[in-house]
């Protein structure tokens, strides 16, 4: 029967926010992750104690600000960058959500952080693996990445139920008292 293996994991999901709505996206997965009982850090939902508030008022009230020439009130939530980044350290696998058609800075460097602490990532284009850049086939196997968040979600149920077993070196599972 249910192994859950994954029971009590963390994960980040990056994606757009700024140029598109990306709560949505988050949701889903969420559900999905919750029946498993994997842990979602969610941008929208403030996972830190002392955080800076990314809801979706922040970001229209930062929109506005950018629009207005408004700079250092931009600049002053710099801070979002590195809250952002502490979660991708604190993740044990990371699930990216890209849609070439939306304009995205600080996923490609959450994405490229993940990478280089040798994280587990999940690449879904939404457009489809074949519109994914090249740069992407060149910084992580391509069997890591997908054409739809519901390949990824399949995937993570038979790696719990242990259907399939764990083919990346990349996976640090901690062991359950320590999750």
């Amino acid at each position: 029967g249910v192994v859950n293996l994954l029971a009590e994991t963390r994960c980040t999901v990056i994606g757009h926010m700024q140029y598109a709505n990306g709560r949505d996206i988050r949701e889903n997965i969420n559900k999905q992750l919750s029946s498993m009982n994997i842990k979602l850090f969610d941008h929208y939902k403030q996972p830190f104690l002392m955080d800076v508030n990314e809801d979706e008022e922040t970001h229209d009230e930062l929109r506005l600000a950018l629009k207005n020439g408004e700079y250092d009130k931009v600049e002053a939530y710099k801070e979002i960058r590195s809250y952002d980044l502490s979660l991708i350290d604190r993740s044990d696998f990371v699930i990216f959500v890209y849609d070439p058609e939306v304009v995205t800075c600080g996923s490609w460097e959450e994405f490229f952080t993940a990478n280089r602490m040798k994280k587990p990532i999940f690449f879904v284009n939404v457009r489809g693996k074949n519109k994914t850049p090249m740069w992407v086939f060149w910084t992580m196997p391509h069997k890591y990445i997908y054409n739809s968040v519901d390949e990824v979600i399949e995937k993570l149920q038979k790696i719990d139920q242990g259907k399939i077993p764990i083919d990346s070196e990349r996976w640090k599972l901690l062991n359950k008292n320590f999750r």
